[in-house]
């Protein structure tokens, strides 16, 4: 590490004057720059602050004495009393939700750069790209968090979206894209050449006839401009495998000298296609395919990739034990910074073309989604939450009490399933049929698992 001292002392106060509970100052920064890699991860000499939901507002490093902060904190208070602020004044600020005061931070941000947000859509995937006044979306969450994209979008300002692209059509990518695209208008639909027989995918179809959006089935090697930016489809090599993840589509977004790699829920299958066409995938940050899956990220293609942060979107305490052990192990061995949303939330990062900043710590815990299970987040209802604030994740649903045992198929795909599966919701009825045979006895009859759920 190669560490570049920005000593500047700005002051950023937040203050509840009633409650007095919320502080948000950051009196020193510097960056550090890891070597061989645009990346400047910043931070801070703070404190750690959080909201009455208990909700982290910001994280920083305490060290150096605290004293040193404080009349850097005197001042800003006798600034603001300079200023003729009122208590009352105070007080109005005190209702303004804390998301909105760092949507003013994240519009100042996209000025001539790059943004990358990976939403907090507990279990699924949703990253929102911005520069100047472009916006692009690549996949939107399941249902329950579909309002949560829309109303993250809104509060953005933005009202079109250059691009919407669907990585694929399971609904933990696909049930959010209908809603913001029921929501906004949208110029282009970057879509899987594939169909499948659920009711989410029937209402996406239906909400691109209805609205008249343009949709491509992108190629392998295809090229789009995005404002300053420019994204290449790396994936798939062709579309026709058998897993539906496998035919994620795979876009790696560059913008100066710095790069960023997306390919949804890509497996070990396709990822090995991919390498072996000798397609370009080594990128900067790299987005762990399928939420972290041990049936992707293999080793010969995260070394590809060579990343110099990895960023993983997951629920916490989800029944598939994303991201799995043997991924996170490969990431330190990378050397990779590490960043996920079932423990930090959204996840931001910024580029100027030369370098990308995180706007989150580094994360330094490596425990599996199978440790963290028995842990649960406890914080606001999905319905109170509001935009950018992390959002809770209540895992997969468990089976009812006294559910007869055994699996659902879905005798349209040939996939066996488990009862707790969430594909189950969107698959129609009439493929749908319980079993109570075994594993093998399925497979032998031409079944193959679902590897969501498996």
């Amino acid at each position: 590490m190669q560490k570049k001292k920005a000593w500047f002392a700005a002051v950023r106060l937040k203050f509840f004057w009633k409650s007095c509970n919320i502080y948000d100052i950051i009196p020193f920064g510097y960056y550090i720059r890891p070597k061989g890699h645009g990346l400047a991860r910043s931070g801070f000499f703070a404190i750690r602050i959080t909201n009455e939901w208990n909700q982290v507002i910001f994280l920083g490093k305490l060290k150096k004495s605290v004293f040193a902060v404080l009349p850097v904190c005197m001042m800003a208070l006798f600034l603001l009393a300079a200023a003729g602020c009122s208590k009352e004044k105070l007080n109005q600020d005190a209702d303004t939700e804390v998301s909105a005061f760092s949507l003013e931070e994240s519009k100042e941000q996209a000025e001539g750069e790059l943004v990358v947000r990976v939403l907090d859509v507990g279990q699924g995937s949703a990253t929102l790209l911005q520069q100047g006044e472009s916006s692009m979306l690549i996949d939107g969450g399941d249902r329950e968090y579909s309002s949560y994209v829309v109303s993250s979008l809104k509060a953005l300002g933005i009202e079109t979206l250059d691009y919407v692209v669907v990585s694929h059509y399971d609904a933990d990518h696909l049930n959010g894209i209908v809603g913001v695209l029921n929501a906004f208008s949208c110029k282009t639909v970057l879509a899987p050449d594939y169909e499948t027989d659920t009711k989410v995918y029937q209402s996406f179809r239906k909400v691109i006839k209805e609205k008249g959006i343009p949709v491509i089935y992108p190629e392998l090697g295809e090229e789009y401009s995005f404002a300053d930016s420019s994204f290449k489809i790396v994936g798939p090599v062709a579309y026709g495998y058998s897993d539906s993840n496998s035919n994620s589509i795979g876009v790696r977004i560059q913008y100066g000298e710095n790069s960023f790699l997306i390919c949804g829920d890509c497996t070990e299958e396709s990822e090995q296609d991919i390498l072996y066409h000798n397609v370009d995938v080594k990128s900067d940050v790299f987005f762990a395919n399928h939420h972290g899956s041990k049936y992707s990220n293999s080793e010969e293609f995260m070394e590809a990739v060579d990343p110099g942060a990895v960023v993983v979107s997951c629920g916490r305490g989800n029944s598939y034990g994303h991201p799995d052990a043997s991924v996170l192990l490969l990431v330190q061995k990378l050397g990779a910074d590490l960043y996920r949303t079932d423990l930090q939330g959204v996840i931001t990062a910024v580029s100027d073309g030369a370098e990308i900043t995180f706007e989150n710590e580094v994360c330094m815990d490596y425990r599996s989604g199978a440790e963290l299970s028995g842990e649960p987040e406890t914080k606001k209802s999905r319905q109170e939450a509001e935009p950018f604030q992390n959002q809770p994740d209540t895992g997969q649903t468990q089976n009812p009490a006294g559910q007869e045992e055994g699996y659902i198929l879905n005798t349209h795909t040939k996939k066996i399933h488990l009862p707790s599966c969430s594909s189950i919701t969107d698959m129609a009825e009439k493929n749908k049929k319980s079993v109570t045979e075994t594993m093998e006895q399925l497979e032998a009859q031409g079944y193959t698992r679902c590897k969501r759920c498996h």
